[in-house]
This record gives structure tokens, sequence and C-alpha cells, in this order.
């Protein structure tokens, strides 16, 4: 890592029962980089893991979700930057240092994104553009180039992303999971700041390993991922947009559902269920629910 690199950036992570990730977040963090560690509400020992390992750990005795948990995290920052890692990401000197680099060249770039890989080196689609756009392109769009250089993109993965905090950006909360960055993205858009991927920082990402895996915690995916898409539409694109794709993606479901049941399988079910509860429960009017 460059010499002023450890003294810019911030790592911020949040957990919620990831003991079994951050063995390896920790093990792989470079030497010298604060840490500040949200504890959503585990009871896993995960927060004694990093605490041990000299992070500043924060303590909530509620899972307040991702977004907030961030947001929680963000507050003691004291450095110009915070990078916002997921705990099934392996972070290394080199990509910090280029993404701290890439900063310095793109002044006007609040939020700026490496190169996610997954298991094995293969390069994931960590960018795109924004949802609006996203949702009139082909779903499978392997035939387009990779990046050769850093380009500025309409959306960059939660997954890991370092926040310029002069910005002054942060989480809506009431994304408890999944489309808090698409929201945050589209934020920093249009308060004029520019989005830039940094392709020639890599970082592992396990991906669906931040907290281990479990039925419930299946279910409360489905069901928040269900419920924040149309919170997101209804933020971007209006009430009335939100409230036909709701109705939409309950008839989607509802046949799902029916023909999983038919044909017993049972994990499709159980998360297609949630996904309508999610769908129903932000067309009545209802909260995200909060976590598990």
């Amino acid at each position: 890592m460059s010499a002023g690199a450890p003294l810019r950036v911030t790592v911020v992570t949040v957990a919620h029962e990831s003991a079994g990730a951050l063995t390896g977040f920790l093990a792989a963090l470079p030497v010298g980089l604060k840490l500040v560690l949200v504890d959503n509400a585990s009871r896993d020992g995960g927060g004694a893991l990093a605490a041990a390992a000299g992070a500043r750990v924060i303590r909530s005795d509620v899972n307040r979700g991702f977004g907030a948990g961030c947001n929680l995290g963000l507050e003691p920052v004291d450095t110009e930057f915070a990078l916002l890692a997921n705990p099934d990401a392996r972070l290394s000197a080199g990509a910090i240092a280029t993404l701290v680099a890439a900063a310095d060249a793109f002044p006007e770039a609040a939020i700026l994104a490496p190169t996610i890989l997954a298991p094995g080196g293969r390069r994931v689609r960590s960018w795109d553009a924004g949802q609006a756009r996203r949702r009139l392109l082909p779903r499978k769009r392997d035939g387009e180039p990779w990046p050769e250089g850093p380009l500025c993109a309409e959306f960059l993965s939660g997954a890991c992303l370092l926040l310029r905090m002069s910005a002054g950006l942060r989480f809506d909360e009431d994304f408890f999971l999944y489309y808090e960055d698409d929201d945050i993205c589209a934020a920093a858009r249009a308060a004029g700041h520019a989005l830039m991927l940094v392709p020639a920082a890599e970082v592992l990402h396990e991906g669906g390993r931040s907290s281990a895996p479990s039925p419930a915690i299946e279910t409360l995916k489905a069901r928040h991922m269900a419920w924040s898409r149309l919170r997101f539409l209804a933020k971007r694109e209006g009430t009335s947009a939100a409230r036909r794709e709701g109705a939409r993606q309950a008839r989607r479901l509802l046949g799902k559902i029916v023909g999983h049941t038919i044909t017993l399988q049972r994990e499709k079910l159980r998360r297609d269920v949630a996904a309508l509860r999610g769908t129903l429960a932000w067309l009545g009017g209802r909260g995200h629910g909060g976590g598990i």
C-alpha cells in the first residue's frame, strides 16, 4: 500500500451472524488500516473477534439493517475516505491504494468501486446502468466488453465502495436490505457527483456469505428483496409505477408458488412465499418488518 493510504482510509463493515466470514476478512485486512465494525445484534461472537483484532466495534442490540448499520459505522470516521466492505470481501493493500489513487485523479467522484472477483478469480459485473435503464437492457449481457480503464457508471455494487467523506453521503435507512446501493448511487448522481469504477483494483467477494446461510436468513433476504424493490421504484419513479409493478410481481409470485407446490420444491416455495409477503407488505403500506 502507498505510504499515505492507511492514514486516509477507514474500513467500515456491518456484521450480522458473520463470524465465519469475519475470520477471513480480518486475516486479509492490510496492516495499519482503521476498522469500524457494526455488530447488528449478532450472537455468534463476531464482534469479539473484530475487537481482538483491534477494530472499533459498535454494538447494536437490534438488527437495524445494512444501510442503517453502515450509517452507524460512518459516524466515527475521521479519515478522508471510508471503505465500505461486506464481511465476505477480502481486501488487499494494492486494491485500496489503487482506489485512493483513482480518487485523487478523479476528485469529482464521490463513490469509487473495485472490480469484484468471485472465488476462483471470475470477474463479476459490479457496475451497471441505473435501475430505470437497466430494466430495458437484456438480462444476459456476457458479450459486453469489460472496461480497460476507469469509467463513470450509474450504479456500483455495495459489496465494496470507497466513499469520499466530504460528499456527505448516507444510506436511506428505510431500505433494511437490498437496493440501498442503488439508492445511494442515485442520490450521489442527483447531487452532481460522479461514480467511478476502477478495474485495476480487484477485491475478492465470496458472495452471499456475510451471514451464515440458514433457512431463516434466506427467507429474510427474499422478503426484503421484494419489499425494497418496490420501495426503490416508489422513491425514484413514483408510487403509481411501483404499485403497478407490485401487482405484476404478486401475480408472478403466485404463479410460481402454485408451481412449486405441485412439484414439491420446498426451498423455492419458501423463498417465493417470503417474497410474496414482502410484496404484499409494501402494497399494504406496511414497513419492511426488520430482521430476525
